[in-house]
């Protein structure tokens, strides 16, 4: 890399992280917004700010593409602002080759959210969830490793895996006797919200324990299907269960197998995990997108205008993109086809417009010529 290249990376590098900088202070400041109507007895200010800022991570992972669109646009277009786009394109480089620095930056910042989105994203999400559910529920422990734990009168419950959907697996309802001594245990494959309290389990093995005379033999009963059992609320789900988004690609391919040996419909999890596997990709398109605005903005006098139309397409990219990764599963579209195909197009869209920018001219002077006679 020469010293222009090595002066695109950085500072498209630098934009692209300052941007992240000042989206994350409004991330945090909108978080505190929608948290302080949940601050009470139970659930404090303090413990609102840490949900908060753990889950940071996680949500500026999500918009990270757009961070660094915004940070190459403003970066991009202060070198245009002040004519060093110019004189580097004076100096014989072409649009597409003055679009090899700013792709290796968008390859470090991709690598960068990847590392933050993948670890402490995931964890900080994970943790957060976990935490504001011991907070406003007393009787509830989430984790990722041994499930969900509650208890509900006289009745203590572990789900393996619960989904946002209303919809749990690997079931176990221990029911204890005035005593305090497990009388009963129930074990389901799956389960799904009637409402309320209510569940509807499936594949039961339904056992009660003799506690009056130990000697006598369990009493194991089997049923296909069990309606109106009493686990607990349905509103739960929604304060313990992780929104498959916020949620690393390990653990998203271990639900995803997990449900599928279960026969049960994956194409949420699916989604969500090849969506976070193409976020790089999405980086990149939407620096691809932004170069043609960017440098034909600065022979076209109206930088203001290009700009704008530069974030507006930018914006819809990701508008276009949750909508196509929340419809998929509900059409059966393929999770890998949903997922690259915006990115893709975006990225072609940038190709195709940065080789029509640039003049043929500048095209064909890298082309050897014949020599005549």
């Amino acid at each position: 890399m020469n010293t222009l290249d090595r002066y695109l990376v950085r500072h498209v590098v630098t934009g692209g992280l300052a941007a992240s900088a000042a989206f994350a202070v409004l991330i945090l400041v909108f978080g505190m917004i929608d948290e302080a109507s949940k601050i009470g007895p139970d659930y404090t200010l303090w413990q609102a700010m840490m949900f908060v800022g753990m889950g940071l991570p996680g949500y500026l992972y999500e918009l990270f593409p757009v961070t660094v669109l915004v940070g190459g646009l403003l970066t991009l277009g202060g070198l245009a602002a002040h004519s060093e786009l110019t004189v580097m394109r004076a100096t014989g480089m072409s649009l597409l080759r003055l679009a090899r620095p700013v792709l290796v930056a968008g390859v470090i910042l991709a690598a960068l959210g990847t590392l933050m989105g993948e670890t402490i994203g995931a964890w900080g999400q994970a943790e957060a969830h976990s935490m504001r559910a011991s907070a406003q529920e007393k009787e509830v422990s989430a984790d990722l490793s041994t499930g969900l734990w509650l208890r509900n009168g006289d009745r203590i419950i572990n789900v393996e895996r619960a989904m946002v959907d209303g919809h749990l697996s690997g079931i176990r309802v221990f029911q204890l006797s005035p005593e305090g001594l497990p009388e009963r245990v129930i074990q389901a494959k799956r389960a799904r919200s009637e409402g309320g309290e209510s569940w509807r389990l499936e594949d039961v093995v339904d056992t009660r324990m003799p506690i009056a005379d130990p000697e006598q033999p369990l009493d194991v009963t089997r049923h296909a299907l069990m309606e109106g059992e009493r686990l607990f609320e349905r509103r739960i789900l929604e304060i313990v269960a992780l929104n498959p988004r916020y949620m690393n690609v390990a653990q998203l391919s271990e639900y995803v197998a997990y449900l599928e040996r279960n026969e049960l419909d994956a194409a949420v999890y699916a989604t969500a995990m090849w969506a976070r596997v193409v976020q790089p990709v999405s980086v990149l398109a939407m620096l691809l997108v932004t170069l043609p605005f960017v440098f034909v903005a600065q022979r076209g006098g109206s930088a203001g205008r290009w700009l704008f139309i530069a974030i507006i397409l930018g914006v819809a990219y990701m508008t276009l993109t949750q909508i196509v990764t929340a419809l998929a599963p509900a059409y059966g579209i393929s999770p890998i086809l949903s997922t690259i195909l915006p990115p893709a197009l975006f990225s072609l869209a940038g190709i195709v417009a940065l080789y029509r920018a640039t003049p043929r001219s500048r095209r064909t002077a890298a082309i050897p010529q014949s020599p005549s006679g």
